[in-house]
């Protein structure tokens, strides 16, 4: 309560000063959707301006279900980050989430040499810092040198580790060197989790990990960062000199609102025009029919997985067993999951990697099914007697609140399809905060939820094994890198695809993990707030950007 009373002491101020402007803010999403007809709309529908101007002004207020304690990943993965910092910090390069195409970002064009060893990227003139200092190509080769430097320890190292040494011609040209022929380094640097480009003039000579401007970013985004309250909210403000589209909002709220229950209440009373955390799938046809509210559903490269604790050091008895782990994938139920929980808006996961990256998935090997009687065959023949409980031993899950809606409800299921071949499955929840706490500190724990886009390319799925902080698993195999290596050493999907149908092939050997659904989003938002990044036509907006959305209550020119 005592977080929505400064919020909305804020957002009064906020009001004062638009109303002197002409405009309105979130706080009247309801008021000024004028009757606009509310139903579930398929990938992109949102309705659309005609003609070719655009809303200019208001204020969106973001419930994000994520606090993050720093704002730039190029380091450290945080989930709650991006939802932020994408719209502050920019890349060279990055995916339309619209289009799932490469465009440009800071870079304007770029290409390689036909040996695929050297990349050239050309920079647009004229961007600036938030701080106003020019931005040039010093800015891109400090920051590729800095990951560089930091190796393994550095979050996006993977996605440019292929990289040998930064050239700058002049201010305006960046030539990568390669160490090994690269097919494809623009998908890697314009990654969703791939290196965004930070000012050199702000972190040269300092520690990366503890620069104050992780907590005060500057970038050259189409927002600038205003005003941070722990535990409250984040304020952005529009950056009128952004070289993309947009932004068309005077600026952006962000408020922390961990409860999915209150960030759906405060939707529906219009005091947040969109929520970042998918809300019960159950609930889509209800708010559908809320006035005020537009639900649109989106497609993903996002899977809901479990991840198996492998950890040598942690040693865990039962799960540490890959006839254990086999049984666990056959008692899974993953239709039931998309049925029950999802009401069918999601698919069931049936291979190794995501049928959404079709030309890469390897439908040769074979993916366990819903077979409870072939479960209890493999753990009878492996020796795991019930007792006299019908048990024949306990594992715990651990699952942490996320903005994807299932990650805490599905273990629930799962406790229920293992109960069916005796193993006791303890689920233990905790908020986001304390992840690294419970799953890398505390290694008690057998299965874990997780969560993540596989795409648009596969190389994607690399970052999550080997030495990333990502992999949970702490299942290491220098075979699996070394195939994920060479996948990027080729330009075509054909000549690619073998090697990530390579990895697949070990994967069902040693299952570290199994998937359980492909996650699609059910996106609801004021109904006065259009032309979201999932939006179609809405301009160019990689995942998470705000820059394209406009409110309809705004100057129109």
């Amino acid at each position: 309560m005592k977080k929505w009373i400064a919020l909305m002491l804020a957002l009064l101020l906020t009001l004062s000063l638009a109303a002197c402007g002409g405009n309105n803010t979130a706080g009247n999403n309801a008021a000024n959707n004028g009757g606009t007809a509310n139903n579930i709309q398929q990938d992109g529908e949102t309705a659309q301006p005609t003609g070719d101007g655009h809303y200019y002004g208001g204020t969106l207020v973001v419930a994000t279900a994520l606090e993050p304690t720093y704002y730039q990943t190029n380091y450290q993965w945080d989930g709650g980050v991006v939802y932020i910092s994408h719209n502050i910090l920019s890349k060279l390069c990055y995916w339309d989430e619209d289009t799932k195409t490469m465009v440009p970002d800071l870079a304007e064009s770029w290409e390689a040499s036909d040996d695929l060893m050297t990349w050239t990227f050309h920079l647009r003139e004229g961007v600036t810092w938030h701080d106003g200092e020019p931005f040039t190509s010093a800015d891109v080769k400090w920051t590729f040198d800095s990951i560089l430097e930091y190796g393994d320890q550095a979050y996006t190292y993977a996605y440019i580790s292929m990289v040998e040494s930064v050239e700058t011609p002049d201010d305006y040209t960046v030539v990568f060197h390669m160490t090994d022929p690269c097919g494809i380094f623009v998908e890697n640097v314009g990654d969703y989790q791939g290196p965004d480009i930070l000012p050199a003039h702000i972190y040269e000579g300092t520690d990366p990990y503890t620069n104050p401007a992780n907590q005060n970013p500057i970038g050259t985004g189409p927002f600038k960062f205003v005003e941070y309250e722990p535990g409250n909210y984040c304020r952005l403000e529009a950056n009128t000199d952004y070289y993309g589209d947009g932004p068309y909002l005077d600026e952006v709220i962000y408020s922390f609102t961990p409860d999915l229950t209150t960030a759906t209440t405060a939707l529906e009373a219009g005091e947040v025009g969109w929520m970042t955390a998918t809300p019960s799938f159950a609930e889509a046809d209800r708010l559908a029919t809320v006035d005020g509210i537009t639900v649109d559903t989106q497609g993903t490269n996002i899977v809901q997985w479990t991840q198996f604790n492998l950890s040598e050091e942690a040693a865990r008895p039962y799960i540490s067993d890959v006839r254990v782990r086999e049984a666990i994938c056959w008692a899974i139920d993953n239709q039931n999951i998309a049925d029950v929980l999802y009401m069918g808006y999601v698919e069931p996961s049936d291979n190794w990697y995501t049928s959404t990256v079709e030309w890469a998935v390897n439908r040769d090997v074979e993916y366990p099914g819903y077979d409870v009687e072939k479960a209890n065959q493999i753990l009878d023949e492996a020796g795991y007697e019930r007792g006299s409980d019908g048990y024949r031993f306990e594992l715990t899950y651990r699952c942490f609140t996320t903005s994807i809606f299932g990650t805490t409800d599905i273990p629930t299921l799962v406790a229920q399809y293992l109960d069916a071949v005796g193993i006791k499955l303890n689920v233990e929840r905790y908020e986001w905060a304390v992840r690294a706490e419970y799953l890398d500190e505390n290694l008690e724990w057998d299965m874990c939820s997780a969560g993540g886009s596989r795409g648009p390319d596969p190389n994607s799925f690399a970052n999550v094994w080997g030495y990333s902080t990502s992999n949970k698993t702490r299942y290491y195999n220098d075979e699996v890198m070394s195939l994920f290596e060479q996948g990027t050493m080729y330009a075509t999907q054909e000549e690619r695809a073998p090697y990530y149908k390579e990895i697949q092939e070990i994967f069902a050997e040693d299952i570290p993990y199994y998937n359980y659904i492909e996650y699609s989003y059910v996106r609801p938002h004021g109904a006065d707030y259009i032309n979201f990044f999932w939006t179609a036509d809405c301009g160019n907006a990689a995942d998470h950007m705000l820059n394209t959305v406009e409110w309809t209550g705004g100057e129109y020119r």
